[in-house]
């Protein structure tokens, strides 16, 4: 008797845990619309721990919070602000659960979802907002209770709270409807069911978002729109991305995501086109470069994407097309390109190189120069042997072939020494190891730009202002785009590469602000 009871016992245990386990996965998060457009998911504990907020130096600059508040409360009321600054899980609000933050066609408001941990703490952090006038009373609904604060609506029910971005009386009545129907979601008809966003709360970033191509402003989504093949509509591609706060560096990674095979094929035929490039060319550029471009590429399979394209079909002739196929086929390798100085007396200079199979191209291109429709002014004059210059009224491009690469400058000196190897190069720059194994890379040298002389003339000439924005900007090293494989990476990179990246924002948001 007494075994069966236990066994009974153990097996009820087991289902409990069970059920709890299933429920504490998707709760709060059934609010989600399941055509959310886009999401993001915030874990506010690890930008609070990354910023610093709980460390002993920032104490003082709580209390003085504290001190300022303590005017003109009462005791109770000050002594549960107090609880909630200095423990902000005390509020009733799970910060070590993620934020998430969505827009939707359904629900198109910008709205925060948090999860609740205490819902006796959430209703005393509401008392003590209410007692101040920082919201309206508190009315109850058949689902869920809300208060509105500054023209944004608060809705909550026993585990979750939206914060709702709303405009007007009729925005907020349409809103309160829809909330209704919003708290009754099951995980099935809600976004958890979503493949993207599984991949959203399986990632590990401080930060974690998908977005739906059909989110993106019209302007940007039309043009490709038009590229697509018209077996793949945009709403099959999703965004997916992570951004993170690191020592040293704030770094943003995303990738294109679709369930669609056919988008997948495409997908993949892109990422084919370019190649790990080889850095063949950084010793030929200073390392005080101000932006670096370094790429390598399949000029073939760049062209055959291009020629999948009706548009291009329709209105390209089948003897232009060869052309263009012979012009995209000459390159296969790196392809390098800089921006080497900007002054006040001339124009910015720059210089590239690429991979080329031979300098036939070019050839025809001046043989056939006529037919290129250069306006008055403009010439192509031959200098020797694959050696051009382009002539316009302000400036000359020089482009030639020389040892199988082709050249690109606007600067006779550097024209004059091209292939001639740097005594510090991009190899010696703090963002040269990043290049490695990448398909494709671009730097922005922060450093060299903040040391130009056009830049310091102008901010001594800017005051004090330009100074505090001068002096924030000489933290950073450099910022780089970059993509391997099916991944592409932004990193901000500053100077100081033993501290976290979010706490030396926030130090110098400190000072700023003279705390």
């Amino acid at each position: 008797m007494v075994k069966k009871m236990i066994s009974q016992l153990s097996a009820l245990a087991v289902l409990i845990v069970f059920l709890a386990a299933c429920s504490k996965q998707s709760e709060y998060t059934n609010v989600i619309p399941s055509d959310a457009s886009a999401v993001a998911a915030i874990d506010l504990k690890s930008l609070i721990d990354k910023a610093g907020l709980n460390d002993k130096e920032n104490e003082a600059a709580k209390q003085k919070v504290l001190d300022a508040l303590k005017s003109g409360m009462n005791a109770a009321t000050f002594q549960q602000l107090e609880k909630v600054i200095k423990s902000p899980s005390e509020s009733g609000i799970d910060v070590g659960s993620p934020f998430y933050i969505f827009t939707s066609p359904t629900f198109p408001y910008p709205t925060v979802v948090a999860k609740i941990n205490n819902e006796d703490d959430l209703n005393s952090s509401l008392d003590i907002m209410l007692k101040e006038q920082l919201i309206q009373p508190i009315t109850e609904t058949e689902d869920y209770r809300f208060t509105t604060m500054n023209g944004s609506l608060i809705a909550f029910n026993n585990s979750a709270i939206m914060i709702v971005a709303v405009n007007g009386h009729t925005q907020t009545e349409e809103a309160k409807k829809a909330i209704g129907n919003l708290m009754k979601q099951t995980p099935d008809s809600s976004i958890v069911k979503s493949a993207a966003f599984q991949r959203v709360i399986k990632a590990k970033n401080d930060i974690n978002f998908f977005v739906s191509m059909m989110a993106t402003p019209k302007k940007y989504r039309e043009p490709v729109s038009l590229a697509l093949p018209p077996n793949i509509k945009l709403e099959d591609i999703t965004l997916l991305g992570g951004l993170n706060f690191e020592k040293g560096r704030i770094v943003l990674k995303t990738e294109n995501y679709t369930e669609n095979d056919e988008a997948k094929a495409l997908i993949k035929k892109q990422q084919e086109a370019f190649k790990k490039s080889n850095n063949t060319f950084t010793k030929y550029f200073p390392a005080s470069t101000l932006m670096f471009f370094n790429a390598g590429v399949n000029g073939e399979a760049i062209y055959n994407i291009i020629n999948e394209n009706a548009e291009f079909r329709d209105q390209v002739s089948i003897a232009k097309a060869a052309e263009i196929k012979d012009l995209f086929s000459s390159f296969n390798g790196d392809i390098s390109g800089g921006l080497i100085n900007v002054t006040m007396t001339s124009m910015p200079t720059f210089a590239a190189y690429a991979e080329m199979k031979n300098g036939s191209v070019l050839e025809a291109l001046y043989k056939n120069k006529q037919n290129l429709g250069l306006k008055k002014g403009e010439d192509i004059i031959e200098l020797g042997k694959n050696e051009y210059v382009y002539k316009t009224k302000n400036m000359n491009v020089f482009f030639g072939v020389k040892d199988k690469f082709m050249y690109v400058t606007n600067d006779e000196l550097l024209y004059k020494n091209i292939g001639k190897t740097e005594d510090k190069s991009i190899k010696d720059t703090p963002y040269a190891s990043g290049m490695k194994d990448k398909n494709m890379f671009i730097a922005v040298n922060v450093e060299a730009i903040l040391d130009l002389p056009i830049v310091k003339m102008v901010t001594g000439f800017g005051g004090k202002e330009a100074k505090t924005y001068f002096d924030l900007a000489s933290q950073i090293s450099y910022l780089s785009s970059s993509s391997e494989s099916e991944v592409n990476e932004v990193a901000l990179c500053l100077k100081d590469k033993n501290v976290n990246a979010l706490k030396q924002i926030v130090d110098s948001a400190k000072q700023f602000a003279g705390m």
